[in-house]
């Protein structure tokens, strides 16, 4: 049996193979209110029966003036833990782990959403603005954070993971490109990680041991080799497990990838973190093939494989690579339908 379908532990949590579902947000699915709806839950038990080891929940949001969209998954009050607790059921029942991404958009609020758009420091670049947050503010959105990580275990799931990706509110902290502050949670590298420190070490004093914490960051923040000292930052704080994507922007990093390596950058970025670090690291990005996985697990690079739009295009993707079966392949949309609708999707069974 290949690799890729052997299992492999989280600290105590142990995945029945190293296929994960990183968080791609189901666009119009949810409503304005950010109740998880009958057709997130149909999404989520589909790709579980698939086959996937662990499912990671799409980005949901800690406060309803951070969200990315009008209609994003909520958890920024108990009422909805109800609805969430359904989506950690139905991975659950077809023996998938599960973990909820939480989400501040920060500067990449849209206006739509709020008028008051907060970040780590004042940010104007001729399309996006904002205002730096004062220290009571901040305070605030981190309390944010460890109670919509309280709100996700008693919704039943295994972990979360802090989105410190995609230039969103926390990588708006990291980047010396936009945090500008002088205080404690500006300047230098512990600094400027001090926010996402400070959240972790609060999310551990109100959930058992058992419980995953993992973050998704970037490889280029702002060049791998800071990246790398961000990862061993992470490890010795006591996160998880690192899932690797790009920071505040998408420039790549510097180091020229190996012509035989069958992955981009970022792929290739999280391998060179993988090697420094003893917590679990899961690559993403453009991986879509079982050749790419098996070549990553296989080589031991990774501890996981995150595959997003070959799922979305085929809910039976892992089962028909296991079983050697034909996929329904990703036609690569640009843009990708799941940006706007899902039911869009011209491949989706």
């Amino acid at each position: 049996m290949s690799k890729l379908f052997t299992s492999q532990k989280i600290k105590h949590l142990e995945i029945k193979n190293r296929i994960v579902l990183p968080p791609i947000v189901c666009f119009s699915f949810a409503g304005e209110s950010g109740f998880v709806a009958e057709k997130n839950i149909k999404h989520y038990e589909a790709l579980a029966k698939g086959g996937s080891g662990l499912i990671i929940v799409e980005a949901t949001c800690v406060n309803p003036n951070g969200r990315l969209s009008e209609g994003q998954l909520g958890i920024w009050d108990d009422r909805y833990i109800e609805r969430l607790s359904k989506l950690a059921q139905v991975c659950h029942k077809h023996n998938a782990k599960v973990i909820l991404q939480i989400h501040h958009a920060g500067l990449k609020t849209p206006k739509a959403v709020s008028g008051d758009t907060i970040s780590s420091s004042d940010y104007h670049d001729g399309k996006l603005s904002a205002r730096a947050m004062s220290r009571d503010e901040l305070h605030v959105i981190q309390r944010d954070f460890i109670e919509a990580a309280l709100r996700a275990w008693k919704a039943g799931f295994d972990g979360i993971e802090l989105h410190g990706a995609h230039g969103y509110l926390m990588t708006q902290f990291f980047s010396s490109k936009i945090n500008k502050r002088t205080d404690e949670y500006g300047g230098n590298l512990e600094n400027r990680l001090r926010f996402t420190t400070e959240i972790t070490q609060g999310i551990r004093q109100k959930v058992n041991e058992d419980f995953i914490v993992g973050i998704r960051m970037g490889c280029n923040e702002s060049d791998l080799k800071t990246s790398i000292e961000m990862a061993k930052r992470f490890e010795a704080i006591g996160i998880d497990y690192l899932h690797v994507s790009t920071g505040f922007d998408n420039i790549p990093i510097t180091e020229e990838v190996p012509e035989a390596f069958p992955c981009n950058w970022i792929v290739y970025g999280a391998v060179k973190i993988k090697e420094q670090v003893t917590i679990p690291v899961i690559a993403v990005n453009g991986i879509k093939t079982s050749q790419q996985a098996q070549y990553l697990i296989e080589n031991n690079l990774v501890d996981f494989v995150a595959i997003g739009r070959a799922q979305l295009a085929d809910y039976n993707f892992v089962n028909h690579i296991k079983e050697e079966n034909a996929v329904v392949r990703c036609l690569a949309c640009k843009p990708c339908k799941w940006f706007i609708n899902g039911d869009y999707c011209p491949r989706h069974i």
